[in-house]
């Protein structure tokens, strides 16, 4: 066996030098942590033993005492209670007291020694050896040996030497063994804390509970009252913490008599599929299918409950659905599965195919198309009055092309292209199929010819994610800036590229903290990739709060654990990736947390990260008066050394200037800096940048708003300064992110929305879109039209419990969706 580091330093500690030593124990103590966390204490206790040997004056924490206590416990768990015994002798032997008087007392019991266990505390007891904390064992011995009269003696004559807590149950005890529970109810309600370790108050309250006959009372604290029903079946209930909670449970159920007295019964079939069956009705009458559906799946199907074969279908459709819309495809495929298994409801494999499309499941996928391909050959020779010949062609070629996209995420490229020519074969003129065959052309670097191919095929009406994108590589790949433009403005709006006309595109954590909204801001950081430092920071941020917002939209904040995360985060980054984390921590504290003890000070700390580094790291500068200028708001006479100070260093001032108050309007409406870039247009009034940073100190709903951007952009425009257009097309989305944020709702407002949520939300929207452009009883009497169309926008699921074959097959509805962006696709042939 290989020698451990330790066992190979064989000197004297009296002999050699301190630093040597100092090494041997720094060594051994980190190899004993490591042992220590795998709980591997026998060989922890072995390496001790070498070590001494050359080494007797080590010191290392925890002792070997606690050592000997640890590995005890471990025997005791595996029921090996003579090794256990003679662990905890040892740890005793060594000077642990107290708690290895407690498990060697606990092995003695459990080995039907308490004779010898008493022998063991009483004298530690009287001698006053054993510490107060574990005085009960001494009383727990007693009780167990039946003397509760010496136990009565020791309460009342040394009553200082147990502590409260033990006094208490103590006396419950003996109030229940001299029949008086209600007594024994009151002082059991007062034990806070166990007695000694692994006891359970809550067990002896429950207890005196039933003696009492206080059912009620006993059920809610067993988790036996309705909601922790469902919460065995969810979240298990408090009778299942612990085997003897359980058994207090069964004892309540058999004495009352309530149905649920089988529930607790776990290997009994019967009650098991009562509990689930209840569990299913429960959920539906709260309106959670989703998890009504899981619950349903796990019924055996028997002739116990007849009335959940009738649920079965319309229940895991619904189920699926409200999983769906909840972002768990996953589970909608899982609650969707076994219908589809039976029977092939074409609905149902729309619905699906996208689940399983997010999912990237390109097995599942192709497994189901080619379902849907064979059953539309045969329903087209079933049903011919309900397949023209132009509709049959235009859905078996768009199938063959969906189980081409199936097989190309799977890798199984000559399988993929079989089926486009399968398509083409059938329809070579579809939409889909010039899509398809487009991709190829783009792989094969017939660049000229795909775009061809791909524009058809996105006139034509196909609306393949992948198309759209590899349309825009092409022309990339050509070096044709414009073409990309014009084809994003042309085609965008159909694949969700809503930022065409802008193509502009913030950090993260800037665009988050933009919003000036704590529901939104604490939205869009958590959806964000945490491997961003600066995102993460703001994720503390929002992980740290508390409480409710205040009327002003601020939230209170835990300091203390926010500041220790944020430490730990910054740590690990380069003194320069530190600025934008550092900037992030103090424009989130300022725009969101609650005006309470520390916060202001909090802001400096960070600013003052900032400002150290200013020297060696321009962008300091800038992330420091950024920072300043949101916090001061209109204060410029704090801002007038640190911008002199600034301005003086850069190559162009008014640039540069400009630059800060176009980043601060993200952050806050303030006029704080006007006054500066006035004083900079007096020198470059034809700075196009500098009029739009002036034009954003004011309201965008004012005239100086609109004279000043005019202005600017007009200039811009004239001289073709590209760095000014794009500061213009970005305050452009700025203003219509803004608008867009003003009329959607709040994002808490969407979470667990119900149709009659639904439809006040779209009056709200639809005011807030035209209620300054539109008189109010215009907008009174086109409201309901409105919302019609605004619903007609949204997905729709169909909540009939069976699909209709007939002409009512919406071809649209299966074949024209978005698909979502695959791991795989045509572009990786």
């Amino acid at each position: 066996m290989e020698k451990t580091p330790v066992a190979k330093h064989r000197f004297n500690s009296k002999t050699q030098p301190s630093a040597a030593v100092g090494n041997v124990e720094d060594a051994f103590q980190g190899q004993l942590r490591s042992l220590l966390t795998q709980k591997k204490y026998r060989q922890a206790i072995e390496e001790i033993k070498k070590v001494r040997r050359t080494q007797p004056d080590l010191a290392f924490k925890p002792t070997e005492a606690e050592i000997w206590s640890l590995r005890g416990q471990q025997e005791f768990q595996k029921a090996d209670f003579k090794q256990a015994e003679s662990s905890f002798r040892q740890a005793l032997n060594l000077g642990l007291v107290g708690e290895a008087h407690y498990w060697l007392a606990k092995c003695l019991v459990s080995l039907n020694r308490l004779d010898a266990a008493l022998d063991l505390i009483r004298p530690a007891f009287e001698q006053g050896t054993l510490p107060k904390e574990f005085a009960i064992c001494y009383l727990k011995l007693l009780l167990l040996k039946g003397d509760t009269q010496t136990v009565e003696q020791l309460i009342t004559k040394q009553a200082k030497r147990f502590s409260a807590p033990q006094l208490h149950w103590v006396r419950g005890v003996l109030a229940l063994k001299n029949g008086e529970p209600e007594t024994a109810l009151t002082s059991f309600q007062k034990v806070k804390r166990p007695a000694t370790p692994k006891d359970l108050p809550d067990a002896w309250v429950v207890y005196a509970q039933q003696a009492i006959g206080n059912w009620d009372a006993a059920a809610a604290k067993l988790g036996l009252a309705a909601p922790s029903v469902w919460g065995a079946f969810y979240g298990k209930p408090k009778f299942l913490d612990h085997p003897i909670l359980t058994r207090l449970a069964i004892f309540q159920q058999a004495k009352t008599g309530d149905i649920e007295n089988i529930l607790v019964k776990q290997t009994d079939q019967a009650a098991q599929e009562l509990l689930s069956a209840l569990a299913v009705v429960q959920l539906i009458d709260q309106g959670n299918y989703h998890d009504a559906g899981h619950a349903l799946l796990k019924v055996r199907q028997s002739k116990q409950f007849p009335e959940l074969v009738n649920l079965r279908s319309p229940l895991l459709t619904l189920a699926g659905q409200q999983a769906f819309t909840q972002g768990e495809t996953e589970c909608a495929v899982q609650l969707w599965q076994p219908l589809l298994n039976e029977s092939l409801n074409p609905q149902l494999v729309v619905n699906a195919l996208e689940a399983l499309e997010i999912n990237d499941a390109g097995q599942e996928r192709q497994r189901l198309l080619t379902r849907l391909v064979k059953w539309i050959e045969q329903d087209a020779k079933k049903h011919p009055e309900n397949w023209a010949e132009e509709r049959l062609k235009l859905t078996l070629a768009h199938a063959h092309c969906r189980l081409a996209d199936a097989w190309v995420s799977m890798g199984r490229t000559r399988t993929a292209i079989g089926e486009v020519q399968q398509a083409e074969r059938i329809y070579p003129t579809s939409p889909e199929v010039l899509g398809r065959k487009g991709l190829l052309a783009a792989d094969e670097r017939k660049t000229q010819d795909a775009i061809d191919l791909l524009t058809q095929a996105i006139e034509g009406g196909c609306r393949y994610e992948e198309v759209y994108e590899a349309l825009l590589n092409c022309w990339r790949e050509l070096g044709n800036t414009g073409a990309v433009n014009e084809a994003r403005r042309r085609y965008g709006k159909f694949f969700g590229d809503l930022n065409a006309e802008t193509d502009i595109e913030l950090a993260p954590w800037i665009d988050a903290l933009s919003t000036r909204s704590y529901p939104f801001y604490s939205r869009l950081v958590q959806s964000a990739s945490a491997n961003d430092p600066a995102v993460r920071a703001c994720q503390i941020f929002v992980e740290s709060t508390q409480g409710n917002l205040t009327s002003s939209g601020k939230i209170s904040l835990d300091q203390a654990k926010a500041t220790e995360q944020w430490e730990a985060l910054l740590q690990g980054l380069s003194t320069k990736d530190q600025i934008p984390v550092a900037e992030a921590i103090a424009l989130s504290i300022q725009l969101f947390a609650k005006r309470e003890k520390g916060i202001a000070a909090l802001v400096s700390d960070y600013m003052l990260k900032i400002a150290n580094v200013k020297e060696d790291y321009p962008e300091a500068r800038a992330a420091h008066l950024v920072v300043l200028a949101v916090r001061e708001g209109n204060n410029p006479q704090r801002l007038l050394f640190p911008i002199q100070f600034y301005l003086a260093a850069m190559p162009q001032p008014g640039n540069a200037l400009a630059t800060v108050q176009l980043q601060v309007r993200l952050f806050a409406q303030t006029s704080v800096l006007r006054s500066f870039l006035d004083e900079a247009l007096t020198r470059e009034p034809q700075n196009p940048l500098l009029l739009l940073a002036k034009a954003t100190t004011f309201p965008p709903t004012t005239k100086q708003y609109e004279d000043l951007k005019q202005q600017g952009f007009d200039l811009a425009r004239r001289l073709q300064d590209a760095r000014a257009l794009q500061a213009f097309r970005a305050e452009q989305a700025f203003l219509a992110t803004q608008e867009t944020q003003r009329i959607l709702p709040n994002p808490e407002q969407l979470d667990n929305l119900d149709l009659e949520g639904m439809e006040a939300m779209l009056e709200a929207m639809v005011r807030n879109m035209f209620g300054g452009q539109i008189p109010r009883a215009e907008l009174d009497r086109m409201l309901p039209e409105l919302k019609q169309q605004m619903m007609n926008e949204m997905p729709n699921f169909s909540d009939d419990e069976e699909f209709e074959e007939d002409d009512s097959f919406d071809l649209d509805a299966i074949f024209g969706g978005n698909p979502k962006k695959r791991k795989r696709s045509f572009r990786d042939l």
